[in-house]
C-alpha cells in the first residue's frame, strides 16, 4: 500500500470471509431464495438480453416500478449498486474537508469509513444503556457541531433498535443538515417511514434489495427523496453502475412484493421466537425490529457455535449479532447455546 495517500494510512482492506459449509448467520442475509415466479420470469427475460450493450443508465423501468410501489414520481427515485453506493455518492456530493458527520454509534461501520474517505470529521453518539436511540443527545450534538450530514440507521445495524416516525421528524426538523435515513431492514419493522423523505427537503431514504428481497448477490439499492436531492446523487454517481440483470431482477422483485410477505412474516416470527428463547437461557438480548438479534454472552458459547459450524458475527469477546435463519437453523443454534450456556 505504498501509494496510499497519508490521510488514509490507518485504513485496511474490508473483507468478509466466504463460508461454504455450515449455517451462516453472520451477514444479515435472507435465509430464503426469491419467490419462484420471480426467478422463472427472470430466466425468461435473461435469454433475450444483448450482453454487448450497456445498461440503461437511468434505470428507467426499475425506477418506474419503485415509484409505482410508493405512488410517487420516478424523478423521486434513483438506483445504485446497493444502498452502499448511493450513501457513498451522497457523502462525495456533499462533504468538504473538515465537515462534520453525526451518527448514532454503534451503527453501520461504513458511515465512518465514508466520512474519513472525504476528509470529514465523524462524531458518534452513544445509545442509551438499553441500546435505545438517545435522541436528546443527538439534538445536543447537532446544536454544538452544525453538521453537514446526520446518519440514521433504523432499524439500526447492529443493535436492531428503531426510531419512531415522530423521533425521526424531531431530528429532521431540528437541523439544517442533510439527514440520511438508512432503511435497509425496515421491511421487518412495525413502521415504514420512507414517505417522510418526500415530506422534508433535508431527508433522503435509502432502501435495498439485499435483505428482505433476498437479492444480496445482485447488489442493488435505491434512494427516495425530492427531485433536487435525487438529481444531486445522479450528478455524481458513476455511469452504468447497475447491470442489466440486476435491473431486471430488482424490477421483478419490487413489482411482486406481495410474494415476499409470507417469508418476511416468517423471519419476524422466528426473530421473536429466537429472542424469547435466548432470554430464557439467561442471555442478555436486546429488542430488535430487524432480521437479526444483538446479544451479550459468554465467549464459550460463541466458540461452541464455531465448533458446530454455526457462524454469527462477533464484535468483541462478549458482543455478538445473530442473523435470523430458517426455523431448523435457529433450532440448531439454540440447541448449541443451551449446551454451552449452562
Amino acid at each position: 500500500m505504498q501509494y496510499l495517500k497519508k490521510s488514509f494510512e490507518g485504513m485496511e482492506p474490508y473483507f468478509s470471509k466466504e463460508i461454504t459449509d455450515g449455517i451462516v448467520l453472520n451477514a444479515n442475509e435472507a435465509p430464503y431464495l426469491p419467490p419462484k415466479p420471480i426467478l422463472e420470469e427472470f430466466n425468461n427475460r435473461i435469454k433475450c438480453l444483448n450482453f454487448n450493450r450497456y445498461p440503461d443508465m437511468q434505470n428507467t423501468k426499475l425506477c418506474e416500478a419503485i415509484a409505482k410501489k410508493y405512488q410517487i414520481s420516478k424523478e423521486n427515485v434513483t438506483c445504485g449498486v446497493g444502498s452502499d453506493e448511493l450513501l457513498e455518492v451522497t457523502f462525495r456530493a456533499t462533504l468538504e474537508p473538515n465537515d462534520v458527520v453525526l451518527s448514532f454509534s454503534p451503527s453501520f461501520s461504513m458511515y465512518k469509513v465514508f466520512t474519513e474517505l472525504h476528509n470529514a470529521k465523524f462524531i458518534g453518539i452513544d445509545f442509551n444503556d438499553d441500546l435505545s436511540f438517545d435522541v436528546d443527545a443527538m439534538l445536543k450534538k447537532i446544536k454544538e457541531n452544525n453538521p453537514k450530514l446526520v446518519l440514521i440507521c433504523s432499524p439500526n445495524n447492529p443493535t436492531g433498535a428503531i426510531l419512531t416516525q415522530s423521533e425521526i421528524i424531531r431530528i429532521v426538523t431540528n437541523t439544517n443538515a442533510l439527514v440520511l435515513l438508512d432503511l435497509a431492514y425496515v421491511d421487518f419493522a412495525k413502521e415504514d417511514p420512507t414517505y417522510l423523505a418526500l415530506k422534508y427537503n433535508n431527508l433522503i431514504a435509502y432502501r435495498t434489495f439485499s435483505k428482505a428481497m433476498a437479492l444480496a448477490s445482485i447488489r442493488c439499492g435505491y434512494a427516495i427523496s425530492n427531485s433536487n436531492n435525487i438529481d444531486m446523487i445522479n450528478a455524481v454517481k458513476a455511469p452504468y453502475s447497475l447491470s442489466i440483470p440486476s435491473q431486471i431482477l430488482s424490477e421483478l422483485a419490487i413489482s411482486n412484493y406481495d410474494l415476499y410477505k409470507e417469508n418476511i412474516n416468517n423471519v419476524i416470527s422466528e426473530r421473536d421466537n429466537l429472542y424469547s428463547n435466548l432470554k430464557k437461557l439467561g442471555i442478555n438480548v436486546y429488542p430488535s425490529e430487524a432480521n437479526f438479534i444483538y446479544v451479550k454472552m459468554d465467549k464459550k458459547i460463541y466458540d461452541g457455535l464455531l465448533e458446530n459450524k454455526i457462524y454469527i458475527r462477533a464484535f468483541t469477546d462478549e458482543i455478538y449479532r445473530i442473523t435470523v435463519g430458517l426455523k431448523e437453523e435457529n433450532e440448531k443454534l439454540l440447541k448449541v447455546v443451551r449446551k454451552y450456556a449452562k
